[in-house]
């Protein structure tokens, strides 16, 4: 990752030992389930200028979910792995607990389906392929696969079985979507693409934003932020670590911030 830049990584399959991924420096926050011995879904972050906000309530051997937060903007960012020989329902049942329960318009999804479409460039779809692009489409998300080749090669043949997708705000922003040339030390190819994002620091008038507590619809602020704040408010009740405590707290002002300044709740002065 440092050597190619590379701020985020989204991992399926990794390899492990002893249900630890082995390899990473303190600098560092590799994101993966200490519950079970195999691990099959993984996000490290390197660039340490990214908060981060780990979702314990939709983590599992096979599915990590956390936010990044970049400049007071959250980003959702998936990894998942679909069991080749579990029914693809049980999966996307799973996926679909996370989509309902909060903004997907700036999701970054990185799966090893298992499933093969025309969508992504497979010479053929499968009927596992066939449900999982129906379900991408029914949640308004896009995959961006370009054709650049198999993504798995191994001793049983080629397929394209690795797809990448992007919530509405995020598709104008994506780029580069590529396997390299380098060896990934797998069956399955690397991949990589840029996602545009903003790291400066917000501008003055955004500092010095000022909020009328009197006039604000606290009806809607409630209804628009409760299931986010309460969440990280168990998990700040929880935090053992000074360096997620203090991600949980950045996280925290970003979402009362954000939803201050939601037009409609009229809390700006």
């Amino acid at each position: 990752m440092e050597a190619r830049n590379i701020d985020v990584a989204m991992v399926q399959e990794p390899h492990s030992y002893k249900g630890s991924l082995p390899g990473f420096t303190s600098s560092y926050r590799v994101f993966f389930s200490h519950s079970f011995d195999m691990i099959k879904a993984a996000i490290i972050v390197r660039n340490r200028n990214i908060s981060t906000f780990l979702d314990q309530n939709y983590f599992d051997y096979n599915l990590v979910t956390v936010r990044l937060n970049i400049n007071r903007v959250s980003y959702l960012f998936v990894s998942y792995y679909f069991e080749p020989s579990k029914n693809i329902d049980f999966d996307l049942q799973k996926i679909n607990q996370i989509f309902s329960s909060m903004p997907i318009n700036r999701l970054v999804w990185s799966m090893d389906a298992n499933s093969t479409s025309e969508t992504w460039f497979s010479p053929f779809s499968d009927s596992r392929g066939t449900k999982l692009i129906e379900f991408i489409s029914a949640h308004n998300l896009f995959v961006i696969n370009e054709d650049c080749g198999p993504t798995f090669c191994g001793s049983r043949g080629s397929s394209y079985i690795d797809v990448t997708a992007v919530g509405t705000d995020l598709l104008e922003d994506v780029s580069c979507w590529h396997l390299p040339d380098y060896d990934s030390l797998s069956d399955h190819k690397a991949i990589e693409f840029d996602i545009a994002l903003d790291f400066s620091s917000p501008t003055n008038d955004g500092d010095s934003c000022i909020f009328n507590l009197k006039k604000g619809n606290w009806k809607l602020f409630y209804d628009s932020s409760n299931f986010l704040l309460s969440s990280i408010s168990d998990l700040i009740v929880s935090c053992q670590n000074p360096e997620s405590l203090h991600d949980l707290g950045k996280e925290l002002i970003s979402i009362i911030l954000k939803n201050l300044s939601y037009g409609d709740l009229s809390f700006i002065r």
